[in-house]
């Protein structure tokens, strides 16, 4: 059985904080951030579905459900 991630980030929500808290509580490290002055993604490679980052972000930027679509939570 394939799992699909359905976990993305919002960039429009999103407000680049330079301690992401959606990341720290990741343990896989998949929140990823290349370049300081953009925002993080989520490595659907390295995500395994926890959701414990969804509810930290405080701007609501870490979303589920198809991207541009609606929270199927």
């Amino acid at each position: 059985m394939v799992r699909t991630i359905e976990l993305w980030i919002d960039d429009a929500l999103c407000h680049n904080c330079s301690r992401c808290l959606a990341a720290k509580v990741c343990t896989v490290r998949a929140i990823v951030r290349l370049d300081r002055d953009e925002p993080p993604f989520l490595d659907v490679h390295r995500c395994y579905d926890c959701r414990k980052c969804l509810p930290v972000c405080p701007f609501g930027a870490v979303k589920n459900g198809a991207m541009g679509g609606s929270a199927t939570a």
